[in-house]
């Protein structure tokens, strides 16, 4: 049976109390929100943290506003269920509702946060295991040694970024609010992540994220997420594809953001999908070449159960393929 370690549970009531206590307790300190990730990863001693901050108290972090020009902001504490049945999200984001009902089960979904899901640890078959499976190898990057087991020549850590939510927002470009004792400020949520496994998030060390700000939906707009994974619930994405296509009155693309996910150590953006799109009516054949151009995007490598790099590749370019089509027809087009 694996237990949890020993740990002080604090729970502070604003976010002012949780940036001064991460200010101070520095690496000890881990921030727990739903805690569906964070306590498995304590119980396999992957991580071994003297105090949990718990944001449960911190009411203003929760829920959905929908402000006067139609943004939309989203409290870090917001459950992916509410996230996933909430009806502004379901008609002007479907990514985001599909990406939300894609985590877990039903029950983790009541637990688990939008914000947990952004801050996602990396994952790798050699560094989520229990820690007496662990002993009997070398010590890797992510747990603080010097090689990778999947790059021998490597040289930084290359575990996997597995979070659904990140591509949905991103291809909708969303924009995070982070919290710390100098202030507040606003970035890109792709800027949220650094592309080093061993430290997959570019957080302050007194830093917390609390909010996600959605532009205002606008006419001809849809987007889609879809995700290829070993099982239809519980499981993290072996590849996960978010598209967001806006369309000119007269059927030409205006815009086209293609992300991707669990295929390297942060989301992967596919800035030429946008360019190759850019000003055209869509096609099949344009379609089944966007499919064909997101194939070659990503490089996974073989640090995952269940599929092979090039399935997980080939995969990319089919659910790239598969989503530009819903979005096609959630728009009204017909090919």
């Amino acid at each position: 049976m694996m237990r949890l370690p020993k740990m002080e549970h604090i729970s502070p009531s604003t976010g002012e109390e949780v940036c001064a206590l991460l200010d101070r307790h520095r690496a000890e300190a881990k921030v727990l929100a739903g805690g569906t990730d964070l306590l498995v990863a304590c119980k396999l001693h992957n991580i071994k943290p003297a105090i949990l901050i718990s944001l449960k108290k911190i009411e203003e972090w929760k829920g959905m506003t929908i402000h006067e020009k139609g943004e939309l902001e989203i409290g870090a504490m917001t459950t992916l269920n509410e996230v996933r049945y909430h009806p502004y999200v379901m008609k002007h984001y479907p990514a985001l509702s599909q990406a939300a009902a894609t985590v877990g089960t039903t029950q983790l979904r009541e637990m688990g946060t939008i914000g947990g899901n952004l801050c996602l640890d990396t994952r790798c078959i050699y560094y989520n295991q229990s820690e007496s499976w662990r002993k009997s190898r070398s010590i890797c990057f992510k747990m603080g040694g010097d090689l990778c087991h999947v790059i021998p020549k490597g040289r930084k850590c290359f575990a996997n970024f597995s979070g659904d939510m990140a591509p949905a927002l991103i291809s909708l470009n969303a924009e995070i609010k982070l919290l710390s004792r100098s202030g507040q400020r606003v970035i890109p949520l792709e800027d949220l992540y650094s592309g080093n496994g061993k430290d997959p998030l570019t957080l302050k060390p007194d830093e917390v994220l609390t909010e996600i700000i959605l532009p205002p939906p606008m006419n001809r707009q849809s987007s889609a997420y879809l995700k290829y994974r070993m099982r239809g619930a519980i499981c993290f994405p072996l590849v996960g594809v978010a598209v967001s296509l806006h369309m000119e009155t007269d059927g030409r693309c205006k815009d086209c953001r293609v992300v991707l996910t669990a295929l390297g150590p942060k989301p992967i953006v596919v800035p030429q999908i946008n360019i190759f799109l850019n000003g055209k009516t869509l096609t099949t054949e344009l379609i089944e070449e966007s499919g064909e151009k997101v194939t070659h995007s990503g490089n996974p490598i073989p640090n995952t159960s269940g599929s092979t790099p090039a399935y997980r590749r080939r995969m990319a370019g089919i659910l790239t393929r598969r989503a530009l089509l819903s979005v096609y027809k959630n728009l009204g087009l017909i090919l």
